[in-house]
């Protein structure tokens, strides 16, 4: 089968959040039995230098260029540049439009620069002839649209990686998608009197699919729905939930090149206490005990993440023992309050601004716990990363969070700490049983029960081929 995915995201050349770790290890694992595609745009800071093969592809069909439009002007100058990773065919969306860009999002005319984008993706599908055609998030969805369209149109897909995030404009800003090359009809799309991009793919994938059982089931429902429930509801029928899986070659405690002591289950202890040393050293707090728990927190600190919640509990739990190491960036009066923590105790908090990959794994080794206090979460990865590294997950019974960690009365199954999203008392609680478990000869069993987790690709890339079949069946 031939499957080409459309994203603004792929680790490690564009990466904003988890749909770029997603993205680039579901593929490397469908790489081992089909051909896969991946176009995403180029913009000018890459994470990392593409491997060209010298090929290039238009994205532009020729019948769509009936008349000399901006749009169409933009797409006869752009190219599709091939390169190859691990496999898997890369094609970087070369245009005037995101060239010169330091980073893919935060930049003003998105809705105008991923609408290109998407019909590029669409074109690229036809000259292709792909067998699926597999889209990402709003950036990507139009170009669904233009694909149930199309009098050669390929089974598709569309992933919701994060409902919150819909691409939504004013129609006065989308009339450019009445003309050439799109020739759209833009009235269904419309919610609360906008544009809505994200309403364009549920509506015109074959098939639709979310990062976790858990979440899908909270979408089909407002507020969790973000407004769009009622039309996932129409489609429920064609709404999957699958979770997602991790990449063994980036992330595993055996081999990872970027920690300080690599480990396994059985030097799991050894091997904690080496990268928090090291750690430590590193973020500049040497002194800091290493017989205390260290809980490290990863992520935007944007309003989803549940940081305020974690603020209140950490203020009304001074008198616990732990450390904390935050890594992130985002609304900037969390940062601010980050960065006095990190400056005024520096013995219990520090905080570092912006996003370090080498450090992200070595705050996963050297962790004993690991927080996520989530308002809503689609998936998670984190929590995954840190079952793995042995590193007991504190997280929200949200989403994908309660999908993947379970607090059970019986030790065999236990796999981590659960606690009520939005609750600083609930939170403080599960604070206060990390300190108990820390200690507790439970934590050597509840260690051994996540390091024994398989969260590969294995079984999702086979949930996923039975969801391009179903597309495929029902264009047949």
């Amino acid at each position: 089968m031939k499957i080409l995915h459309a994203s603004a995201e792929y680790f490690p050349y564009t990466k904003m959040g988890g749909l770029a770790d997603m993205l680039a290890s579901l593929t490397k694992e469908q790489a081992k039995t089909e051909d896969v595609y991946v176009a995403l745009p180029l913009i000018g800071k890459l994470g990392k230098e593409p491997i060209w093969t010298g090929k290039e592809y238009k994205a532009l069909l020729p019948e769509d260029a009936k008349e000399e439009t901006m749009a169409v002007s933009l797409l006869t100058k752009a190219r599709f540049r091939e390169a190859d990773e691990s496999g898997v065919k890369l094609y970087f969306f070369d245009s005037e439009l995101f060239r010169n860009l330091e980073s893919i999002y935060g930049t003003g005319e998105e809705h105008y620069r991923f609408a290109i984008f998407s019909y590029a993706c669409y074109a690229l599908s036809q000259i292709l002839q792909v067998d699926a055609f597999h889209a990402h998030d709003w950036h990507t969805a139009l170009s669904l649209s233009l694909q149930k369209n199309s009098s050669h149109s390929i089974p598709s897909v569309f992933t919701i990686h994060n409902l919150a995030y819909q691409g939504d404009h004013p129609f006065w800003m989308t009339g450019f998608l009445k003309e050439d090359p799109f020739r759209l009809v833009t009235s269904p799309f419309d919610h609360n009197e906008k544009c809505n991009y994200m309403k364009a793919g549920i509506l015109s994938a074959g098939q639709i699919t979310t990062v976790s059982p858990g979440y899908r089931e909270e979408t089909l429902v407002e507020p969790n729905g973000f407004g769009l429930s009622y039309v996932l509801n129409k489609r429920k029928a064609n709404y999957t939930g699958i979770l997602n899986g991790i990449d063994p070659d980036e992330w595993s405690p055996k081999s990872d090149k970027r920690i300080f002591q690599t480990y396994t289950l059985e030097t799991w202890k050894e091997g904690k206490r080496k990268n928090k040393e090291g750690l430590y050293r590193e973020i500049g707090r040497p002194s800091l005990p290493l017989e205390t728990p260290l809980i490290g927190l990863i992520g935007r600190l944007t309003y989803q993440k549940g940081f305020p919640t974690f603020l209140q509990a950490f203020l009304e739990r001074r008198h616990l023992p732990h450390r904390y190491v935050v890594l992130g960036s985002g609304d900037i009066e969390t940062e601010k309050v980050f960065f006095h923590l990190s400056e005024t105790i520096p013995d219990v908090f520090y905080f570092y601004r912006g996003y370090n990959e080498s450090l992200a794994h070595k705050i996963e080794a050297a962790s004993d716990f690991f927080l996520m206090p989530s308002l809503f979460e689609p998936c998670g990865l984190n929590q995954m990363y840190s079952h793995v590294y042995g590193t007991i997950p504190i997280v929200s019974r949200v989403g994908g969070l309660r999908d993947t960690v379970e607090e059970s009365l019986e030790l065999k199954c236990k796999t981590g700490i659960v606690f009520e999203p939005n609750d600083a008392s609930s939170l403080g609680y599960a604070l206060e049983r990390a300190k108990d478990l820390f200690v507790s000869p439970e934590r050597d069993h509840v260690v051994e029960n996540m390091m024994n987790l398989d969260w590969t690709w294995n079984k999702r890339k086979l949930e996923y081929d039975r969801i391009y079949m179903k597309s495929i069946e029902r264009l047949q």
